[in-house]
């Protein structure tokens, strides 16, 4: 004896039954299907032809499972009868999407999209293997953006082995030069608003001077320099301004605990636009290393991950002076920066 489906997909009225690939009978209004895609047609159609009857009604079995069936016959039925399927489980995204394309759902595709943006914040290595399976080109590309706020090498998570070996080192890299294009933010302080950093400078106080930076030809305060310092090198890991404000409210307490009226003066205001300017140079470099130009131009050799030759003072907007010059940057050593997609990729993949 089959099982029935849960609540609306019971209703005596129902004109048809829809057998899982699992076996449960969900009873369903074929109105409610013709309304929500033409191609539904053809499951009416074979309803016509079947030589499955139960309860007076044409069985038909279709290949989705019964998660997946309930969640895109509750998209088709009126908000009335059922609300749209809340999607919480990763392990349904992609069959669900299937499913989207197969019948012409492009609604119940737009929500997998949303899902998936929804949870890029906290889960974006996840989140990143279901768009790239998926062809979903918009959405990978967020979520390796997304991944910048994660240690350059993952832990191991349930969807790991959707990623081929080519997408994780595309991915790797696009981390990687995004890491190193940051460090430009040490190595050339220019960016700093002229004016603004008073606050900054040793002099005006007894506290210690740094002696790693120069910001207008003047020694900034120790206890700044070890925080620019410490956050470039949280970003070699973590590429992101968000990295930038994690260790803010570090920094305030151990200035407060220093018990110097000059610095604290004023100190969480001052550091909290510091590190809101530095967070935004930071999101204006990244957003200049594209992902899915790394993925159509993975290097062939290792040194040509550290092609940086976009100007770095062009991109922040900085006088093009010979003082916004990077040491030592590195050269090109024949990396392309040929613009693409995630599609295009794949197609070069099929024309092989």
């Amino acid at each position: 004896m089959m099982t029935c489906a849960s609540p609306p997909f019971q209703h005596a009225k129902a004109d048809i039954i829809l057998r899982s690939s699992d076996g449960i009978d969900f009873r369903v209004f074929t109105l409610f299907l013709n309304l929500a895609s033409s191609s539904f047609d053809s499951i009416i159609e074979q309803a016509g032809r079947s030589g499955q009857i139960s309860d007076d009604l044409p069985i038909v079995s279709v290949e989705e499972n019964h998660r997946v069936l309930d969640i895109w016959l509750r998209f088709c039925y009126p908000s009335t009868l059922s609300e749209d399927p809340a999607l919480d489980d990763f392990e349904d995204i992609l069959p669900v999407l299937e499913a989207a394309r197969k019948y012409s759902l492009k609604p119940l595709e737009n929500k997998v999209r949303q899902v998936l943006k929804s949870r890029m914040e906290k889960e974006p290595w996840r989140c990143f293997a279901l768009a790239m399976r998926g062809d979903l080109v918009t959405e990978a590309t967020l979520a390796a953006e997304h991944t910048l706020r994660q240690p350059l090498i993952p832990a191991k998570f349930p969807e790991i082995d959707l990623i081929t070996a080519t997408e994780m080192l595309a991915l790797l890299t696009y981390h990687q030069k995004c890491g190193i294009r940051v460090q430009f933010l040490g190595e050339n302080l220019s960016w700093i608003t002229p004016g603004s950093h008073g606050w900054m400078i040793s002099g005006s106080c007894g506290c210690e001077s740094g002696s790693k930076f120069l910001l207008d030809g003047q020694r900034p305060l120790k206890w700044w320099c070890d925080y620019l310092e410490s956050t470039l090198t949280s970003l070699l890991d973590k590429p992101s301004g968000h990295t930038v404000q994690t260790g803010l409210s570090g920094v305030i307490q151990d200035v407060r605990a220093t018990g110097c009226s000059q610095c604290c003066s004023n100190i969480l205001m001052n550091m909290t636009a510091f590190a809101r300017s530095f967070s935004s140079k930071v999101d204006i470099l990244t957003a200049n290393v594209h992902f899915d130009t790394v993925l159509l131009n993975l290097p062939t050799n290792s040194n040509e991950i550290l092609d940086l030759s976009t100007s770095f003072g062009e991109i922040l907007g900085l006088a093009p002076t010979n003082s916004n010059e990077i040491p030592n940057q590195p050269t090109n050593s024949g990396g392309s920066t040929t613009k693409g997609n995630l599609k295009g990729k794949k197609k070069g993949k099929k024309g092989k």
